[in-house]
């Protein structure tokens, strides 16, 4: 698993539900980045108030927490270990020979969509003597803190805000509870004395630290039971329970659709409040947590080596940073929540990477999405490059569209062979089918010159949309033939010998049209002067025949060569990342950023291409562009490209990056074998 402190900079892992919103939980044992009103573009940075405090019997109290906003009982925090595995995450701190630990998580459960769609997080904390166990949060509900409130409910507290109207994406409910709690304290006020604070001038704020004191002289401190009608009171509450192992949860609803979300969530076809979350998660604590745990053990290749287990896992992360689920069960994934918010982009190693453990893990999700994109396609049969920004229902062509791009209809063709071979579902593969055919003849209509491959226009039309190439781009060309591959296919399984025919006689000339020079294929053919530079997306195509069981793109000895040059030539130019474009004579590839920098979501997937290839040194691709991630505290918040000269991605940058599950692709085939035999059971 990963591994940090709390000494070093803020790091956190994301929890909560597929299109549920999440609660990140830091390495300075806070809650941060809140995103669970609906509000994934602009996070809650922290919730104040949040604490977990252990009172051992006849020792010193501390809470689980290295930073401390009171006055006098800072000196109770702790320094922490952090260990992440998505979606677990453990805390671990010590204070005069008294352990604690406390292990939070939301469930991701193979095929129990229900389950995995929770809009909660449990906790389990730990003591290795007996004692006083405390959880504490604050009221978040409404926009305005005006009308907030608590109430005390069996075995713990519910939060909501009389205030809120129904366009507040804030106005739901958030619910604490713990299976035998010996204390709640619904509500006091999280704000110590303003007059205090200016009076000692510390320039920010005091926690309100009394119901603590109270505690540690095991008093129960007093709650109060009224309304927020001022900014400087923050209703916030308490639950404690004794023993050497208390298990919490925290749960929200909030399920008012609004601009940043104009729908109703997948969970509240079950619930209808927060309570009633947290109750039925508290009830199958146990069961929910061993059915998490099945998939890390059972879908990841035990033949890997561990860091890069752990990587795969980890890089799920996005089920609970960047998914949409609406209540009738229409899903997407955001490219990026805070910088980038389309979602489902195609194209550019985008959705399809990024969905391979959607794909493994629940399929029916990926079916909704071809859904939505069959519903999008254009008269003229193009397929856009997302379903929309914050939306499923308003697609667009691209982020530099007009032209439209050239990576769409191609990937949309494998993305639907990819379900296929995943479900066998031939009803609904006739379904997609015409659309399908509608998509490649768009692309055949791409080859402006009738030589077997499209050309792409020299106005970043493609997923590489600050490169503006032109003419045969292989990137392009690869994925062109890598689709009309799969076509054959489908045509075959379908019965339709005229389509088989068609695109078996475009495949053979697309083939033989492919550049090589004798070492690579041409990243492209046109202008501008890439000086013979070696382009790592020129066998993309390769990963989906891999994936897909299809022939390799071109001569299986031409690929094997195109991979060893960019090992040689692009695995050698940066010492944190390997970058899209590299030349042979170490010259500078003066085109963009966008080129000299690496996809982290492309090397993986090429790494594990060459890896399956027998080619094992391309673990050490891999592991230095995720030890690099690891080092800059951005495993669960992978950006969309890192820079070569220092490893460092873009400021500010796309973030919690769609491609981040690409790591998948190193495991995907194992899984799938071990989710279609559990199928036959």
């Amino acid at each position: 698993m990963v591994v940090f402190t709390s000494d070093e900079k803020l790091i956190s892992l994301p929890l909560g539900g597929i299109g549920a919103g999440k609660v990140e939980i830091s390495n300075k044992g806070k809650l941060v980045n809140l995103t669970i009103a609906n509000n994934w573009t602009k996070p809650i940075r922290e919730m104040p108030g949040f604490h977990i405090f252990v009172k051992p019997n006849n020792r010193e109290p501390f809470f689980l927490q290295s930073e401390l906003i009171f006055l006098e009982l800072n000196k109770l925090s702790t320094r922490l270990r952090y260990e992440g595995l998505y979606p677990f995450v453990r805390i671990k701190g010590s204070k005069d020979g008294i352990d604690a630990e406390v292990e939070a998580f939301s469930p991701i459960i193979p095929s129990d969509l229900l389950n995995s769609s929770l809009p909660a997080v449990g906790f389990t904390v730990k003591i290795n003597v007996e004692g006083l166990i405390v959880i504490s949060i604050s009221n978040i509900c409404g926009m305005s803190k005006i009308g907030r409130y608590n109430e005390k409910i069996e075995k713990g507290i519910i939060m909501k805000n009389s205030k809120a109207n129904e366009y507040d994406p804030f106005n739901g409910d958030i619910t604490l509870i713990s299976d035998s709690p010996k204390i709640i304290v619904p509500q006091y006020n999280f704000h110590s004395n303003r007059g205090l604070e200016k009076t000692l001038n510390l320039h920010r704020l005091i926690e309100n630290e009394e119901p603590w004191k109270q505690l540690i002289l095991d008093k129960i401190p007093n709650s109060d039971s009224k309304e927020s009608t001022g900014y400087y009171y923050l209703p916030t509450g308490l639950i404690g329970a004794e023993g050497r192992e208390v298990t919490f949860v925290f749960a929200w609803y909030f399920n008012k659709p609004w601009a940043y979300y104009p729908y109703k969530h997948y969970y509240s076809n079950y619930f209808s409040n927060s309570t009633e979350v947290a109750k039925y998660f508290l009830d199958n604590f146990d069961k929910l947590k061993h059915k998490t745990k099945e998939w890390q053990e059972n879908l990841i290749d035990p033949s890997l080596p561990e860091w890069l287990k752990d990587a795969i896992i980890n890089s799920t992360y996005i089920f609970s940073t960047s998914t949409w689920l609406d209540e009738k069960g229409r899903f997407g994934i955001y490219e990026a929540p805070e910088i980038g918010p389309m979602l489902s982009t195609i194209g550019g190693v985008c959705y399809e990477t990024g969905s391979l453990p959607t794909v493994l893990m629940f399929p029916q999700l990926e079916r909704s999405t071809l859904d939505l994109f069959m519903k999008a396609m254009r008269e003229d049969g193009y397929i856009p490059h997302d379903l929309g920004l914050h939306s499923l229902d308003t697609s667009s062509d691209g982020t530099t569209a007009p032209p439209k791009w050239k990576d769409t209809n191609p990937t949309f063709i494998l993305m639907a062979y990819r379900y296929y071979l995943r479900t066998k579902d031939t009803d609904f593969l006739s379904r997609i089918y015409p659309y399908l055919i509608t998509a490649m003849e768009w692309m055949v209509k791409q080859d402006f010159n009738e030589d077997g491959l499209p050309e792409v226009e020299g106005s970043c039309d493609t997923g590489y949309d600050c490169v503006p190439m032109e003419g045969i781009s292989s990137y392009v060309a690869s994925l062109y033939i890598a689709s009309l591959m799969a076509l054959v296919e489908i045509g075959k399984i379908l019965g339709d010998q005229n389509a088989v025919n068609r695109y078996s006689s475009l495949l053979t000339k697309g083939k033989k049209s492919l550049p090589f020079d004798g070492k690579k294929f041409v990243a492209w053919t046109g202008k501008p002067d890439h000086h013979n530079a070696v382009f790592m997306a020129q066998i993309f195509g390769e990963w989906w025949v891999y994936l897909l069981n299809l022939d390799h793109i071109s001569d299986i000895n031409k690929v094997e060569t195109a991979l060893d040059e960019i090992y040689r030539v692009n695995g050698s130019a940066s010492n944190f990342c390997t970058p899209n474009m590299a030349r042979e004579d170490g010259g500078e590839v003066n085109i963009d950023s966008q080129l000299t920098s690496s996809w982290p979501r492309l090397v993986f997937s090429v790494s594990a291409l060459a890896y399956a290839y027998g080619k094992r040194e391309w673990l050490n691709i891999a592991k230095k562009e995720w030890d690099n991630l690891v080092r800059k505290g951005l495993p669960w918040n992978q950006p969309s490209l890192i820079h070569a000269e220092d490893g460092e991605p873009d400021d500010p940058f796309l973030d919690h990056y769609i491609g981040s599950a690409a790591l998948w692709s190193f495991t995907y085939k194992y899984a799938l074998s071990k989710l279609i035999d559990n199928d036959k059971i």
